[in-house]
């Protein structure tokens, strides 16, 4: 899947952690060679994601919310999520990381957004390195220190009348943090700029409140991307057109919370770049495919085809790449381009379709930085991967990588140890795939 569209009988050829060709004959070169009948995409770009949380298995509402502070502070969320989560993190993060990540690679995601810091402010983790990119700590483009990503990643804005109410959301913004981002988005060390907002129904007051903040606060800029915007109105999406602002849909985990989600029509008709993103295993999708399954049922039927397989490819793909700001370096396969890519078995004859249409046992090979990850143990044999450990997805028997594991030991081992953890918590450790 190149940017010109499919290219049939090609040949990749990667070499270290670049793509150095992409042509319709075998290179003249000599190395491991992987044949397969399968398509070959890019490797999906995750920009919106609570991977931490992804351990947990899936939690259903007790009844729709009218906005993210309803549910947020709802004891039935707060027992079932919430306090698991913040119980075993500072112990657990490791594993949880790894686990979340893994998750996204067996769906093709080879990039992802929004890995939590650690507790109690705890630096973190070299463990954040390795696997999938992560775009927010460690994405191996800006030198080999942590932290150093030119991305912003706040929760949101909260509107004053909650702040007696419920003080303190963790990670809203503070005054510090509102100064922080509006220099950096003015001196350009911010290059991207993604926060929730709006994230609650159309007729909900605070919901719709929260993009006047954003104005005032001067954080709508061609640099911001907009987290849910559920709430948005017309007039909203004019003003993001006109800045130059952008969207990240996440439709499955509004629905579930909210009854509705972004009216993402409009936003299309005034000119607002969307892209797609699961939000989180517990109301959302285990990971990109996923969700992209779900929206393309969702724009089907009840948005009479709005988004074609091929929009929603590229939603996934090259779309949340350049808002990101690293199109130059990910998000399609062109040579000297970053070899993140992944392969799938076809079931369709046209190849946007047959990705929108996938389940997780189609994967059949995911490579990040140049290295095969995960894959059929036929696949990661022929890419020269000697050392593998069996993970069952969906029924279907896969390899990891064991050198590309980010944790000391087993994936087995991690996964038991995890799910003991959550056990202690009344709950359970959630599926590594969804399968049906």
């Amino acid at each position: 899947m190149t940017p010109s569209g499919v290219l049939q009988d090609g040949w990749i050829y990667i070499k270290d952690d670049k793509i150095v060709s992409v042509t319709p004959t075998q290179p003249n070169v000599q190395g491991q060679i992987v044949r397969s009948s399968d398509y070959i995409y890019p490797g999906l770009v995750d920009l919106h994601n609570h991977p931490i949380y992804d351990t947990l298995p899936r939690w259903t509402p007790p009844h729709l919310y009218n906005n993210r502070y309803e549910w947020r502070r709802d004891p039935v969320y707060q027992n079932a999520v919430q306090v698991p989560e913040r119980n075993i993190v500072a112990a657990e993060f490791c594993d949880m990381d790894e686990f979340a990540e893994i998750k996204q690679l067996i769906g093709g995601t080879t990039t992802l957004l929004g890995i939590s810091a650690p507790a109690f402010g705890k630096p973190m983790y070299d463990c954040i390195k390795g696997l999938a990119r992560n775009l927010d700590w460690y994405s191996g483009f800006y030198g080999t220190n942590i932290g150093h990503e030119p991305v912003a990643n706040p929760l949101g804005v909260t509107p004053p009348n909650y702040s007696l109410i419920a003080p303190n959301w963790p990670g809203d913004m503070k005054p510090a943090d509102l100064l922080k981002y509006q220099s950096g988005l003015n001196d350009g060390s911010i290059k991207a700029f993604f926060i929730h907002l709006a994230e609650g129904k159309r007729t909900d007051a605070e919901a719709q409140s929260e993009f006047g903040l954003l104005k005032d606060d001067e954080l709508l800029t061609a640099s911001t991307v907009i987290i849910h915007g559920v709430g948005l109105l017309a007039s909203d999406f004019a003003d993001m057109s006109k800045a130059g602002a952008s969207l990240v849909w996440s439709p499955r985990s509004n629905l579930v919370l909210y009854g509705e989600t972004t009216d993402v029509e409009t936003a299309a008709q005034q000119g607002v770049t969307i892209a797609i993103a699961p939000d989180w295993s517990p109301t959302g999708s285990s990971n990109m495919l996923a969700e992209l399954k779900f929206a393309s049922d969702y724009s089907t039927t009840k948005l009479n085809g709005l988004f074609s397989a091929k929009q929603l490819f590229e939603m996934a793909t090259s779309i949340p790449a350049r808002l990101a700001h690293v199109d130059q370096l990910i998000g399609t396969i062109e040579a000297g381009r970053y070899a993140d890519i992944f392969m799938m078995s076809s079931h369709s004859p046209d190849a946007y379709s047959n990705l929108a249409t996938a389940s997780p046992s189609d994967v059949s090979l995911t490579i990040v930085n140049g290295m095969p990850v995960y894959g059929t143990p036929d696949h990661m044999a022929q890419a020269g991967v000697t050392t593998t450990e069996d993970v069952s997805v969906c029924g279907e028997k896969r390899s990891l990588n064991s050198q590309a594991l980010t944790v000391s030991g087993a994936f087995a081992a991690a996964t038991t140890q995890l799910g003991n953890a959550l056990t202690g918590q009344n709950t359970s450790l959630g599926p590594i795939a969804e399968c049906n």
